[in-house]
């Protein structure tokens, strides 16, 4: 199935276009000082949100198993909403706008660096929401599997055209080589999801030695075992699944984290889903 459209993309490109305008003018009005703090704040305020989340996820989990994750992202998510709210606060109320400054000289610099702050600002947000659309494409060609395009969430057909028109043609290959994540990152998880709507893929991927070893490990044997397990792993209950306290000591063990370390999840896939051998021409 093909979702991509030209039209679409000529709307996201054409979206992408006039915010990076709206912010250039919206960092001119701000001055230099503002802008440079509001540009600032997105920076910092997600790095220090992200450093939080992870220190809170790190002691949560020593208390409190299976909760660990979801403390952190509730914790980072709000020191970093904190953090902007209070940056662009500070900015707001101790500096002054282009508009504020007596001087045309002055207000030319004020304005002049406060659009170049604003672009800024414009070019990271739409190159986080670059890889925000891609990765939420892939999750919908996942979740839509082998189905008929009649029969896909109108969510999941949503960021599928979406996905797709972005990465349309020569301008989709300039977006590809701006994304964050590398391209290889989006191919694994495609590959991953196809593991679950293919039988023969999963039978090879787990016949894949490395696989077999990692089986084989008296943690994972127990929890292949585990009808707790088993359940919330059928019905993809991924919150039910980082509580279960076997899974949890399980990925505690150091023997199994060599294993897992040491797993080359690309290789394995490889084996999965090998590459068909074109056969030579024949006279």
């Amino acid at each position: 199935m093909n979702f991509a459209s030209p039209f679409w993309q000529g709307i996201l490109f054409l979206a992408a276009f006039l915010f990076l305008l709206w912010e250039t003018f919206a960092g001119w009005r701000r001055g230099v000082v503002r802008s440079g703090i509001h540009f600032c704040a997105f920076v910092f305020s997600g790095i220090l949100g992200m450093l939080a989340g992870q220190a809170t996820a790190f002691v949560v989990e020593k208390g409190a198993p299976g909760y660990g994750l979801l403390a952190g992202a509730l914790v980072g998510s709000l020191l970093t909403l904190f953090i902007l709210g209070l940056m662009l606060f500070l900015g707001a109320i101790l500096f002054k706008r282009t508009g504020q400054q007596s001087s045309g000289l002055l207000r030319l610099f004020y304005g002049g660096g406060g659009a170049f702050f604003g672009l800024l600002t414009g070019l990271a947000l739409v190159w986080g929401a670059i890889t925000l659309i891609r990765t939420f494409g892939v999750a919908a060609e996942i979740a839509a599997g082998n189905r008929t395009a009649g029969s896909i969430p109108p969510l999941a057909k949503g960021m599928l055209t979406l996905k797709e028109s972005l990465e349309l043609g020569p301008a989709g290959k300039v977006v590809e080589s701006v994304d964050i994540l590398p391209p290889q990152v989006y191919e694994v998880l495609t590959r991953i999801g196809k593991l679950t709507s293919d039988q023969e893929a999963m039978m090879r991927f787990l016949d894949y030695p490395g696989v077999q070893e990692i089986m084989q490990n008296p943690r994972v044997t127990a929890l292949l075992n585990d009808r707790s397990v088993a359940a919330a792993a059928e019905q993809k209950n991924f919150l039910l699944l980082m509580q279960n306290r076997a899974l949890l000591s399980a990925m505690q063990d150091p023997v199994l984290q060599k294993q897992l370390t040491e797993f080359d999840l690309k290789k394995a896939l490889d084996y999965a889903f090998p590459t068909p051998q074109s056969s030579p021409n024949k006279p």
